[in-house]
């Protein structure tokens, strides 16, 4: 054999078939290690949320983020590997490492935001960049330290798969419990900045303790023996450097695949609460934890390795498959459609277990042990089982390709950086352009396709050693399973529409785009679309009744706006609206959701007006992103109608800082109309910025100067728009659009909000504690109508007569409006 091919080759080691009992100090680290990887991802879940506060919460933005994040792991994974073999302590090289994680996490929210304000709004390709570099040091030494623990304690290649499965695992384990805590406790209790602190002193302990551990005698500390390597006299096919590589890269490319597909999915039934993604990463990474242990012993005991891992990564693909068909085929079952009929009505999930009984806060056990399990239920379904197995893709790859010891830390660093970059590949693939092309049933046939290249590795590896391939069971049954999955799965479209016809029972109109699923209900009497639903959440009611108008009518009365933003398409109903004001020159639309114009023009009359009209500037973009990209622009009335208070991302849009960015965009006299579903925090944080508000049953009018209405304007407004859509509108609208009766929904103003919410807090960037509502209980302060409020209130309604003052009074006493 030449020197080159005996370069590339193995070297044949005895499989190792007993358990091996595991030194101290393997143990001591591996508990460092998985403190580690709790802290790391408290660092991923608060630096992307810094950086989408400036960047955008787009799709594009949101994948360059993550992408900037996992490359600066990579390259942290090539360093590591390649300067372990070097260092005469690479234990005590990591617990440098993790100090210097520690010292740039604490200082990290405010370099963030620091260079997020100042870079606020850039283009994408800018966003990457200033990501990557923002984060490349403390994710350069993330990546090191797998690579650094590998070479320390693998000391002979035939325990190899045991030691990276424990250390990959445990740090998967340990990052699956640092997902749980950040989303349901450490954000909510002490904010984005304090969860960064607590990530920062894990990395300290860590780091400290391994460095005197380091320093222990290795007699007190023992470090195993290392024993001959004897040649292994079974004869198997072992795989080149390249075709490792790239295996592992395809592992990364469908893991990551399935993780976007799965997250796609569980958002209709989960809803797009800040828990909808740390829950199914925890779910996620415990199965890697626990796939990479059991997979990792598992490579150490088999002959074949090789053998091993292309079985484990065709499992992967037949029981992720397995489990949506199964999901698919249960859905017209009785008590899953009753399931089915709670979770897509449900508006919030999961529900709060904080209850007020009594005037008193309680913690609601009952509430937590079935709303966790319901909540957990599909989650468990659909991700652990293929994620069990997906663990052990990257254990069995690290045994097949570490031949020395010598060795084991570079090549543990090349792989996982193969890794790396096929899970970038993935998401980028999957989220835009298989997802909106081809549809998630359709995606995840593609991805279960993608595992018999593993296969075809392993088959070719014999063809190369001129041996011939036999058909045996253990070839033919995987493919068969394969095969028979793929032709039973649903076709494009299918599964979404069975399951709204089973959770609504209602037919769907449904639209994948990059970002999310879109579906428009057909009411069963008309026939006609009803409900517009993006991710499980409704967004807009067909045909209008009213409730989208009062709130722009009323704002238009305190602004006779002639230069108008919408931040938030919905149904279309406000901007169609709009565009029948009296003296617009220009609309400007900015929707989050890619595609969302284009399907309720193509299947909707009632938003086309607005779509159409030439004065209607449409922008598919994230609403902060547009305002810091165009500093300049003035508006006369802003528009916030996107998200309920518990959805991921509100924050953005609700904060002190976003209300200051509105603030500074408004002209003189300009009004800002903000929906709300929340009476206490929200319009708290809205008068902490603007000296002038008025609340209303749902919304608010807010102004930098003092807020006058417009009677005859606003009569005229309804009129107008009543004529133009007379055959598109609900019968209702014509009295919500009635402006006595709007007024007389008046609840208080910004003097009463600041006497009755003292104690209130207000959201900043930082402190998104509404979204993160699950353990905080409900704010319920009173408040009741003061008739000098009241009275002040009306004197401010230009043209109201004191007919029109009376009927005002009188309804607002019939109806008695108060705060939710």
């Amino acid at each position: 054999m030449s020197r080159k091919a005996n370069t590339n080759a193995h070297t044949r080691t005895a499989p190792n078939n007993g358990r091996q009992s595991l030194n101290p100090r393997l143990i001591s680290f591996a508990l460092l290690f998985l403190i580690s990887g709790a802290a790391g991802l408290i660092y991923e879940i608060v630096w992307e949320r810094l950086l989408e506060l400036y960047f955008g919460v787009t799709m594009v933005a949101i994948t360059l983020i993550v992408a900037a994040y996992m490359g600066g792991l990579g390259l942290g994974s090539l360093l590591g590997g390649r300067i372990a073999a070097r260092l005469k302590s690479s234990l005590l090289v990591y617990g440098m490492v993790e100090l210097g994680i520690a010292a740039f996490g604490m200082f990290s929210p405010k370099i963030i935001t620091w260079v997020g304000q100042i870079t606020a709004g850039s283009p994408y390709p800018l966003v990457f960049i200033l990501s990557f570099a923002l984060l490349l040091v403390p994710t350069l030494l993330m990546g090191m330290t797998l690579p650094m623990l590998s070479q320390a304690f693998i000391d002979r290649v035939e325990v190899s798969g045991q030691i990276v499965g424990i250390l990959y695992g445990i740090n998967t384990l340990g990052a699956a419990f640092g997902s749980l805590l950040t989303g349901y406790v450490i954000i909510g209790e002490v904010g984005l900045d304090g969860a960064a602190l607590v990530a920062a002193s894990l990395n300290a302990a860590v780091g400290i303790s391994a460095i005197l551990l380091s320093q222990l005698r290795t007699s007190i500390l023992p470090k195993a023996e290392s024993k001959s390597q004897p040649d292994v006299k079974a004869d198997r096919i072992q795989w080149g450097y390249r075709t490792i590589l790239l295996a592992s890269f395809l592992v990364g490319f469908i893991g990551l695949g399935y993780e976007m597909l799965w997250i796609r999915v569980l958002a209709i039934l989960n809803k797009s609460t800040a828990y909808s993604f740390p829950t199914i990463l925890f779910v996620f990474l415990m199965g890697l934890a626990l796939g990479s242990y059991w997979w990792g012993r598992k490579a150490d005991q088999t002959v074949d390795p090789e053998g091993l891992f292309w079985k484990v990564e065709i499992g992967v693909g037949c029981l992720a498959a397995l489990t949506f068909l199964l999901f698919w085929k249960a859905i017209d079952l009785t008590v899953v459609k009753s399931w089915l009929h709670d979770s897509i009505l449900q508006f919030q999930k999961p529900e709060p277990v904080i209850v007020l009984i009594n005037g008193q806060y309680e913690f609601f056990k009952r509430a937590f042990l079935f709303g966790m399990l319901e909540y957990l239920a599909p989650i468990l379904w659909l991700v652990l089982p293929a994620s069990i197995l997906m663990g052990g893709g990257l254990p069995i790859l690290d045994r097949i390709a570490i031949n020395s010891p010598e060795v084991a830390g570079r090549r543990v660093g090349d792989v996982h950086l193969a890794n790396i970059l096929g899970s970038v590949a993935g998401t980028l693939t999957v989220s835009f352009i298989l997802l909106p092309a081809l549809g998630s049933e359709l995606t995840l046939k593609v991805l279960v396709l993608f595992s018999l290249v593993f296969l075809g590795f392993y088959v070719n590896s014999q063809i190369r050693s001129k041996k011939r391939p036999r058909l045996s069971p253990s070839y033919l049954i995987p493919l068969a399973i394969t095969g028979l999955v793929l032709i039973i799965l649903p076709t494009k479209s299918q599964f979404y529409t069975s399951l709204f016809k089973a959770g609504v029972n209602k037919l769907a109109i449904i639209k994948e785009t990059d970002a999310s699923v879109m579906a428009l209900t057909i009411s069963n009497a008309t026939k006609e679309p009803d409900q517009l639903w993006i991710g499980g959440e409704t967004n807009g009611y067909f045909p209008a009744n009213g409730i989208y108008e009062k709130r722009a009518l009323t704002c238009a009365a305190a602004s006779r706006p002639k230069r108008i933003l919408v931040i938030g398409l919905g149904g279309g109903i406000t901007a169609n609206f709009l565009t029948a004001l009296p003296d617009v020159d220009e609309i400007v639309i900015v929707e989050l959701m890619q595609g969302l114009g284009d399907l309720l023009k193509n299947t909707l009359h009632s938003p086309q007006p607005a779509l159409n009209d030439p004065r209607v500037k449409y922008i598919t973009d994230d609403g902060r992103r547009y305002l810091y990209a165009f500093p300049d622009e003035k508006f006369d009335l802003i528009s916030i109608d996107p998200l309920r208070s518990y959805t991921t991302g509100h924050n953005n849009l609700y904060s002190v800082e976003a209300l200051t960015l509105y603030q500074s965009h408004l002209s003189e006299g300009g009004v800002l109309c903000e929906w709300l579903d929340e009476f206490h925090v929200l319009p708290t944080t809205t008068a902490t910025v603007f000296p002038e508000i008025d609340e209303f049953d749902d919304f608010l009018v807010v102004s930098n100067e003092p807020i006058q209405y417009d009677l005859e304007y606003m009569q005229a407004a309804a009129q107008a728009y009543l004529t133009v859509s007379a055959g598109s509108v609900d019968p209702l609208t014509k009295n919500q659009l009635i402006p006595v009766n709007i007024f007389s929904r008046f609840i208080r103003d910004r003097a009463q909000i600041v006497a009755e919410e003292r104690g209130t807090p207000a959201l900043t960037d930082l402190d998104p504690w509404l979204e993160y509502y699950y353990l905080h209980g409900v704010i319920k302060n009173t408040s009741a109508i003061q008739s000098e409020t009241l009275a002040a209130f009306i004197h401010r309604i230009g043209g109201c007569d004191s007919t029109c003052q009376a009927e005002i009074i009188n309804q607002r006493i019939e109806h008695q409006w108060t705060i939710p």
